[in-house]
C-alpha cells in the first residue's frame, strides 16, 4: 500500500507569512466561505480545506470547553502496538524539546509524551489525554486534520484553526491497520514554532509506519487463532461462524442466515452480551433470532466468539396454527401470521391481550410506532377495518367511534395523552359492544387523571426505545424496504452502511428509521446504498452507543421530561452538575 507520505509545506514561516496567515484565516472565519475563491488563499491546500471544513461545521475558533472521555474504549492494539515505539522514540528524544501524541480513530487523545516546556502550552489548549482533538471539535489541526486527509500532515503557528495552539507546529499521520485498511488512529510530533526540524514530518511519517508494522505482526497472530478456531467448528453438522471486531468467518450451512449486515449485527451483540465460557443463547442474524452456543476464544489478545447454530426445539410452538385438513388424505400447515411486535416480550404481551378481548394501551416514547402497533393488534383481535380517532382535534369522535365499534370494524383512539381525555363512562360504553379497541398514549407525558383512566380500562404495553433493540433493526428495515414501491423496495446496504445504521442511537426512534430508509431507498433507485448516501448525522457518526450510554441516555431524557425541561432540576435529580448534563444533552443528541 502506497501512500504520500510527504508534505510541500516548508517547516517554519516567516515573520510575514505568520502574519499573513492569521490574517488569511480570521478573513475566512469572519466572513464566511464566500470570502475568496478555493486556492485564492495563499495557504498549503490541505489547510484552507481543513478551514472550509471547519467553517462550514461552524466549529467554534476558541470553544469554551472540548469534550473530555477517560480513552478507555480505544482499540487494544492500538495501544499494545504504539507503547514500546513511542517508549522507545521517547528515549531517543529525551533532550528534544519535542512531544509525542497518539490519538485513536476519532482524534480523542490517548496517549501523551510532553517536555514540560509543550507540555504547558498543550495543557492550556486541552491537547491531553482524553480530549477530543477531531476537527469537528477544535479546528484544523495535526491529528484532526490528518484523519480526514489520510495521509502525513504539518500545521505550523497560525495554521491551526483555535489560536491557542499557535505556538506550536504539530507533524501528524494517520495510523492504519495493514489488515483492514481502516484508519484506526494518528500519531504526531509538537513542538514550538522555534524548534522546528526539516525532517518533522517525515519522522512523524516513519513512526507511524512502525506503529503499523506491529499492528500487522499481531493482526498475523491473531488470524492463524481465529482462522484454527473455525477450523474446529467448520465440519460440524450445524450452521457455525467466527467472528471479532474485523471480520467473521461462516461455514457452508450457515451461510443461509448471512447477509452484509451480518457483521456488525452479530459482533455489536456479542461485544456487548458475550458470555465469558460456553453458554446457550440467542443471537442476532439477518433471518431473525437463532438458539446457539456461544464461546469466547482467545484470539491473539483480543476476544473472538465461536457460535454454533442449535437445531430448532422439537414441539409446536404455542402460537403456531394447527395442521389443517385439506381435501382426502392431505394435510396443509397454515403460516402463522406475522408478529404484531418485533420484540417477542412486546408480541407476546399483545398477543395474550388479543386473544382475551381486552382494550390495549400501546404507550411509548415518540416515534416508537405507538399507531402501527395499535393497528395490527385491532385487526389481529377481529377488527378487519380499523377507525382511528384523536379526541383532542375532534369534538365528534365519540360517535364516529361509537358507529364504528356497533359495525365491529375496530377502534384506535390515539394520542389520550395530549387531552382532553375521554371519560370513563365513554370507554365503558364502547368496549361494551365488544368490538376491539387499542389506545395510544404516552403515559411519560400524561397527567394523573389520564394515568388513571388507561389503568382502569385497559392493559397496558409499553414498546421499547429502538436503540434499546438494535438486534431487531435488519428485520426492521427489510419490513420498511418491503412496503416501498419498485424500484425503492429493492435498495441493498453496504456492510459500512448497516455498521454506522447499527451504531446510531436513533433519538427519533422507528419514525426516524423509516424516513431515514425511504430517504436513501430512493436515492439508490433499487441499487446499492453507499457510506455517501448517508445524512450527514449518520456519515459523520464518530462512536457507537452501548448498553451503558443508551441507559445513560434514557436517564438524561427521562429526568429532563420529570422536569418539564427545566435542566437545573434534571440535573439535581441526576446527581450531576449542570454543565456535565449540557455535555451530557450534546453529546447524545437529545433536544
Amino acid at each position: 500500500m502506497t501512500r504520500p507520505d510527504r508534505t510541500r509545506s516548508r517547516p517554519t514561516l516567516s515573520p510575514a507569512e505568520l502574519e499573513r496567515t492569521r490574517r488569511t484565516r480570521e478573513a475566512l472565519v469572519e466572513g464566511g466561505l464566500l470570502t475568496a475563491p478555493p486556492g485564492a488563499s495563499g495557504v498549503p491546500r490541505h489547510i484552507e480545506m481543513s478551514w472550509r471544513r471547519c467553517v462550514g461545521d461552524r466549529v467554534p475558533v476558541a470553544p469554551e470547553r472540548i469534550d473530555y472521555r477517560v480513552p478507555q474504549d480505544v482499540l487494544p492494539a492500538l495501544c499494545r502496538a504504539a507503547a514500546p515505539v513511542l517508549n522507545r522514540i521517547r528515549d531517543s528524544l529525551s533532550d528534544v524539546p519535542v512531544a509525542l501524541v497518539l490519538s485513536d480513530a476519532h482524534g480523542r487523545i490517548v496517549m501523551r509524551h510532553a517536555p514540560r516546556q509543550q507540555g504547558v502550552v498543550m495543557d492550556r489548549a486541552s491537547a491531553a489525554e482524553g480530549f477530543d482533538y477531531s476537527e469537528r471539535s477544535v479546528g484544523t489541526n495535526g491529528i484532526g486534520t490528518a484523519l480526514v486527509e489520510r495521509r502525513t500532515v504539518l500545521v505550523r503557528g497560525p495554521e491551526h484553526y483555535n489560536p491557542l495552539l499557535e505556538q506550536l507546529t504539530c507533524a501528524s499521520t494517520p495510523v492504519i491497520d495493514p489488515g483492514s485498511g481502516r484508519v484506526v488512529g494518528s500519531f504526531s510530533l509538537a513542538c514550538s514554532m522555534r524548534e522546528v526540524h526539516a525532517l518533522m514530518a517525515v519522522m512523524a511519517g516513519d513512526i507511524g509506519r512502525q506503529i503499523e508494522a506491529r499492528l500487522l505482526d499481531e493482526a498475523g497472530e491473531r488470524r492463524q487463532r481465529f482462522v484454527q478456531a473455525y477450523l474446529e467448528l467448520e465440519r460440524t453438522g450445524t450452521g457455525a461462524l467466527v467472528v471479532d471486531e474485523d471480520a467473521v468467518l461462516v461455514n457452508r450451512l450457515g451461510l443461509a442466515h448471512t447477509g452484509p449486515e451480518l457483521h456488525p449485527l452479530l459482533w455489536r451483540f456479542l461485544s456487548e452480551h458475550g458470555p465469558d465460557r460456553a453458554r446457550r443463547m440467542q443471537v442476532p442474524l439477518p433471518d431473525g433470532v437463532h438458539e446457539a452456543l456461544v464461546e469466547p476464544v482467545s484470539a491473539g489478545g483480543t476476544v473472538a466468539y465461536t457460535v454454533r447454530l442449535l437445531p430448532n426445539r422439537p414441539g409446536r410452538p404455542p402460537d403456531e396454527p394447527p395442521v389443517t385438513p385439506w381435501g382426502i388424505g392431505t394435510a396443509v400447515r397454515v403460516p402463522p401470521p406475522e408478529p404484531l411486535h418485533f420484540d417477542a416480550d412486546v408480541d407476546r404481551q399483545l398477543l395474550t391481550a388479543a386473544r382475551h378481548g381486552e382494550t390495549v394501551a400501546v404507550t411509548g416514547t415518540s416515534g416508537t410506532g405507538k399507531l402501527w402497533t395499535a393497528l395490527r393488534t385491532v385487526r389481529r383481535a377481529g377488527g378487519a377495518d380499523p377507525l382511528v380517532v384523536e379526541p383532542r382535534p375532534d369534538a365528534d369522535w365519540f360517535e364516529a367511534a361509537r358507529t364504528a365499534v356497533a359495525g365491529n370494524r375496530g377502534l384506535v383512539l390515539r394520542r389520550l395523552h395530549e387531552g382532553p381525555a375521554p371519560t370513563p363512562r365513554q370507554l365503558e360504553a364502547l368496549s361494551e359492544r365488544g368490538s376491539p379497541i387499542a389506545l395510544t398514549v404516552d403515559l411519560d407525558d400524561a397527567d394523573d387523571a389520564v394515568l388513571g383512566l388507561v389503568r382502569r380500562v385497559a392493559t397496558t404495553v409499553r414498546l421499547p426505545r429502538l436503540a434499546q433493540s438494535r438486534e431487531h433493526l435488519p428485520t426492521i428495515v427489510r419490513a420498511m424496504q418491503a412496503e416501498l414501491p419498485e424500484p425503492d423496495c429493492a435498495a441493498r446496504f453496504t456492510p459500512a452502511v448497516w455498521e454506522r445504521l447499527m451504531s446510531w442511537h436513533w433519538p427519533g426512534n422507528l419514525t426516524e428509521l423509516r424516513n431515514t430508509v425511504v430517504l436513501l431507498a430512493r436515492r439508490s433507485r433499487g441499487g446499492i446504498v453507499e457510506m455517501d448516501d448517508l445524512p450527514y448525522e449518520l456519515r459523520s457518526s464518530r462512536q457507537t452507543v452501548g448498553l451503558l450510554q443508551s441507559a445513560e441516555r434514557e436517564a438524561v431524557a427521562e429526568a429532563l421530561r420529570a422536569a418539564g425541561g427545566n435542566r437545573s432540576r434534571a440535573a439535581q435529580a441526576l446527581g450531576i452538575g449542570r454543565n456535565t448534563l449540557y455535555r451530557k444533552i450534546r453529546e447524545f443528541g437529545i433536544s
